[in-house]
């Protein structure tokens, strides 16, 4: 048993642990709220992999210029899963991340895609200081350990720190992401990249870090991310990715 697995039991027994999607002792996702979580479906954008009505490509999609290959995720931000991402995210609760790991794990393998490497969506040092970890990070370093796919943390940085995303439309969020990201090349030369993250919403960081791998001379990029905000008319719901 690993040093922090043993930590994290004994605080579990200091702190017995609730759900933290409707507040149940006992874990810290009970079992009814795991089986709440809504998967995306088999309709949908194959581009963004937001769950489609109708049509072939979300509108987003239709009318982007996204380099990544694909973006997929297996569940809705909504509900349990929201829950869950913004404990993790905002209230430090860690033993989330492994989780979310343990699913995405399953469901890479289960869409059968190929990665040399992943890489988790990186953030400002200034913001990786105010929260103290970063949440796709911990997800990524995880599903690494679950899938064999080597983990490269140090291949993308966010060398820019960015306001906060929460407002913006998918022009506004693209333009305030421009130049913020770079890629260590010796790292993604030649690599066949997994971009990781904990929530897709308008595809602007995906599509902002892929651009930046692909120039440093990655292969190809495919983005995952645990979750991912539904479409509406053809337009992406707003949160705050960072």
């Amino acid at each position: 048993m690993g040093i922090q697995n043993l930590f994290r039991q004994v605080l579990d027994w200091i702190y017995p642990p609730v759900c933290v999607s409707c507040g149940k002792p006992g874990k810290m996702v009970c079992d009814e709220c795991l089986g709440k979580l809504h998967p995306v479906g088999p309709h949908f954008c194959p581009k963004c992999g937001k769950p489609l009505k109708k049509g072939r490509y979300c509108r987003s999609c239709a009318n982007s210029d996204f380099r990544f290959q694909s973006s997929r995720a297996p569940y809705l931000y909504d509900g349990t899963a929201a829950a869950m991402i913004k404990s993790l995210k905002y209230s430090g609760m860690l033993g989330i991340a492994p989780i979310l790991a343990g699913y995405l794990a399953d469901f890479w393998k289960r869409i059968g895609k190929d990665a040399d490497i992943v890489v988790p969506v990186p953030l400002s040092g200034e913001r990786l200081a105010q929260r103290g970890f970063n949440q796709s990070a911990l997800i990524a370093g995880d599903f690494s350990k679950k899938t064999g796919i080597p983990f490269r943390p140090n291949a993308l940085a966010k060398i820019v720190h960015t306001p906060t995303q929460v407002g913006l439309n998918a022009e506004q969020r693209r333009e305030n992401l421009s130049g913020a990201f770079a890629a260590e090349d010796i790292l993604v030369r030649g690599q066949r990249v997994l971009l990781l993250d904990d929530v897709m919403t308008t595809g602007s960081t995906f599509a902002e870090c892929s651009a930046v791998l692909l120039d440093a001379g990655a292969k190809s990029v495919n983005c995952l991310s645990a979750a991912t905000t539904s479409t509406e008319t053809g337009t992406h719901k707003m949160l705050d990715t960072f």
